[in-house]
């Protein structure tokens, strides 16, 4: 186990509020709150005095934006590990966009954990390989946008769109699905996907992931 990681407080955030094996493996003196008592003034005393890292497990019923904004006002000194059940590309630029410290799959392993929890206790991102090579890497077929040169693309991009196409590029870009799209949005999935296809077209770029680099970083 990391040094000094028995003298650290974690708190692990999730809809049920239940601690899995290998959090509590990882961290024997973890702690866990469901997500609805957030806001509890009667949490635990190490809790409420802002606890050393805090892990999110993503949960499917807002959008990743949302869910760390609620973390973030409650533990806005805390580091930040958003923990996703089926981690992706979109969630993981979403997630540190808005100042996450890691992106990890909910169900990883004990070492893999302390590991994450060591980095990020010194200053660093954990991302993980397979999601750095696919937001770093570029398909010799078909080069996608790295978040270096994304910057320098389009600085208008979104002056080719209609309003409602800048609504879906920007909801996008916050890691909504089409669902979550076309509740906000009172439209259909159908629709959200026509929005899609037509903002990938005008762009000229080739994938959600591609917009979302473009959006973040105008």
């Amino acid at each position: 186990m990391p040094a000094n990681s028995e003298s650290q407080t974690h708190l692990f955030i999730s809809k049920t509020g239940r601690l899995l094996e290998t959090w509590h493996g990882a961290f024997p003196h973890a702690i866990s709150v469901p997500t609805d008592q957030l806001a509890d003034t009667e949490l635990p005393i190490q809790v409420l005095i802002a606890p050393s890292c805090v892990w999110l497990r993503l949960s499917t019923d807002m959008t990743v934006a949302l869910q760390i904004a609620a973390v973030r006002a409650r533990f806005p000194e805390s580091h930040l590990v958003v923990m996703s059940d089926i981690p992706n590309d979109l969630e993981a630029l979403a997630a540190f966009s808005v100042a996450a410290r890691g992106y990890c799959n909910s169900h990883a392993g004990v070492e893999v954990l302390r590991n994450v929890a060591n980095v990020v206790r010194q200053g660093g991102l954990w991302i993980g390989e397979s999601i750095m090579q696919r937001l770093l890497t570029l398909p010799s077929a078909a080069p996608e946008l790295t978040p270096a040169t994304a910057q320098s693309v389009q600085p208008d991009w979104d002056q080719t769109l209609t309003e409602r196409e800048r609504e879906v590029a920007h909801a996008i870009a916050e890691g909504a699905s089409n669902r979550d799209i076309a509740s906000a949005l009172q439209i259909t999935e159908r629709t959200v996907k026509a929005h899609v296809s037509a903002i990938l077209e005008k762009l000229h770029i080739k994938s959600r992931l591609q917009l979302a680099l473009i959006v973040k970083n105008r």
